[in-house]
């Protein structure tokens, strides 16, 4: 069944809002004004508020009643939440990818480990973001359980921003985690399961290091409810 009009407006809008918040142009802990971002998509305030509700659903914004909507502010709890969970299932899924990488998947990981070497000297880092990415969803692919990747594609989105704030607060950790991206390459050519799914988790837990470290130095960020804004990293 074709979607309604509504429905793909829906869709187009919740887009938009998604990359707005993932990229950091709608800041944690800010509060969206609906009726100007109406106005800049060119749309009434129904697909917009549908596509908050759905957003709030998966953790990005959060609705307080009579004040309005809020991105979500950066937590040293929500980001131990999400990071804790993100290192059990991927090790999961590089233990299983291991055995199933293919030579094209070879070859697609030593392209975009080489691309990934580029971006980070050369400190485009939204491009270094969207290949570490795809270098790692190429590795869990591999691994063939649908449910496990819906899983982990949903906790990186809920990352993205952390991931965004660690880097603009450490501008060195793209450098510094190239070594663990050519251990993981390392791993994958040899297809062995144990040292792929450890170099997984390795990394994984590096990053919560790194932002923890950096966030325990920021304002311990304010609830919306509150009428304060969070900590504003990305």
């Amino acid at each position: 069944m074709a979607d309604t009009p509504q429905r793909t407006m829906t869709e187009q809008v919740l887009a938009r809002l998604r990359d707005m918040i993932l990229s950091g142009e709608l800041a944690p802990g800010s509060r969206i004004d609906q009726n100007e971002l109406a106005r800049r998509f060119g749309v009434s305030l129904v697909p917009l508020r549908e596509a908050l509700a759905r957003l709030q659903s998966s953790g990005l914004v959060r609705i307080v009643p009579h004040r309005g909507v809020f991105v979500e502010s950066l937590s040293a709890d929500e980001l131990l939440d999400i990071y804790q969970v993100r290192e059990a299932l991927e090790e999961q899924a590089a233990r299983l990818a291991a055995p199933r990488l293919s030579d094209a998947d070879l070859a697609a990981i030593d392209r975009l480990q080489a691309e990934l070497e580029r971006t980070a000297i050369t400190g485009d880092f939204d491009a270094f973001l969207d290949l570490n990415r795809e270098f790692h969803f190429t590795i869990y692919r591999a691994s063939g359980r649908r449910y496990l990747l819906q899983l982990i594609d949903q906790l990186w989105d809920l990352s993205a921003r952390y991931r965004r704030f660690q880097l603009h607060a450490f501008p060195d950790r793209a450098r510094a985690s190239l070594f663990e991206t050519q251990a993981i390459v390392a791993a994958c050519r040899r297809r062995d399961p144990d040292a792929l799914a450890w170099m997984v988790r390795y990394k994984v837990h590096q990053t919560v290091v790194g932002l923890l470290d950096r966030m325990r130095q920021e304002p311990a960020p304010v609830s919306p409810a509150s009428g304060e804004n969070g900590v504003h990293g990305a």
